[in-house]
């Protein structure tokens, strides 16, 4: 028992992430432009509305995303290597798009919850081709997409019609990032 503890305890617990990198500049940098913008063309009242509202919603979304950083960061340290390696690891071909894209499927909640999965698996070596067809299966295939918006709203015969036709992107997605030739690696790896 405690040996399988220690071949699952991650090798440094703690890793310092630089606070200002290359896409913080950038997105800060389209905050100022667009924020003088607003403040030019519609005025100091729409900029203080704006940046009231946002605030608000920043409030409100930073606990939740802390909670699936979390939940991701728990994900990837209980999941042995070797399993993710074995379903859904660079070699895992079809077998590996198939596995991918119903765990997107199945992946309730947005971005908040598949993004740090996504980065979670990542980081536990899932193949890039499984990684972009889970992705594109959460984007498309999603149930709880289905279930809580199309089907209500838009019918059945759609959410067949729709449901049908996107069913091969996944697997289209991850057969094409196997072409294209980027070597990715989890943040803050070389």
């Amino acid at each position: 028992m405690a040996e399988d503890q220690q071949k699952r305890a991650p090798t440094q617990v703690f890793r310092p992430i630089p606070l200002l990198d290359r896409s913080l500049l950038i997105m800060l940098g389209l905050v100022l432009v667009s924020g003088t913008a607003c403040w030019f063309i519609a005025g100091e009242e729409a900029f203080k509305e704006s940046f009231s509202s946002d605030f608000a919603l920043f409030v409100q979304i930073v606990p939740k995303l802390a909670a699936a950083l979390l939940v991701a960061s728990f994900i990837q340290l209980m999941v042995p290597r070797k399993l993710v390696a074995k379903w859904i690891g660079e070699e895992s071909g079809v077998k590996g798009a198939a596995v991918s894209s119903a765990l997107g499927a199945l992946t309730p909640g947005g971005p908040m919850t598949s993004f740090p999965i996504v980065n979670a698996l990542q980081e536990s070596g899932t193949g890039r081709a499984p990684l972009i067809a889970y992705l594109t299966s959460w984007s498309t295939l999603g149930f709880q997409r289905i279930l809580i918006w199309e089907l209500p709203l838009l019918g059945l015969p759609f959410v067949i019609l729709r449901y049908i036709s996107c069913l091969p992107l996944p697997f289209l997605a991850a057969w094409l990032s196997t072409k294209i030739p980027i070597d990715i690696k989890p943040k803050g790896k070389s």
